[in-house]
């Protein structure tokens, strides 16, 4: 039943599995039968806060960018010269997009670097390299 729950659960098998070590090394030096059962008991309770946030760390997926957010902040090569009010092509990362500039007053010509600095829609948004 424990290998088909969540990761983190595991860990908490692992606590009584510590439990039960610990109980079996106290069932060794000791001969009263109440003893290995008190350690098992406080072995397992004790371990819950230190493992079951170390499975939350080890297992909660880390974001990152994908897909098309991954392209912002790359460096794209101009193909057909882009304007504020003409949208061109840029090459990111051996894709063609359509590309308009971040502000009115920038162009740019064929053969120059530019980054992208958001995606919308369809087309990326570029500003001068720097």
């Amino acid at each position: 039943m424990i290998e088909i729950l969540p990761p983190p659960t595991h860990f908490g098998a692992l606590c009584l599995a510590f439990g039960a070590l610990a109980a079996s090394i106290a069932a060794f030096f000791t001969p009263t039968t109440w003893v290995p059962w008190v350690v098992f008991g406080l072995t397992s309770v004790a371990l819950i806060p230190v493992l079951i946030p170390l499975a939350r760390f080890l297992f909660t997926p880390k974001p990152h960018a994908s897909n098309s957010d991954a392209l912002i902040g790359q460096r794209a090569l101009v193909v057909d010269s882009v304007s504020a009010k003409s949208p061109g092509m840029v090459k990111v990362r051996g894709e063609d997009w359509r590309a308009v500039t971040e502000s009115d007053s920038d162009s740019f010509k064929e053969n120059e670097w530019v980054e992208v600095v958001k995606i919308e829609g369809t087309h990326v948004v570029v500003r001068r390299a720097s």
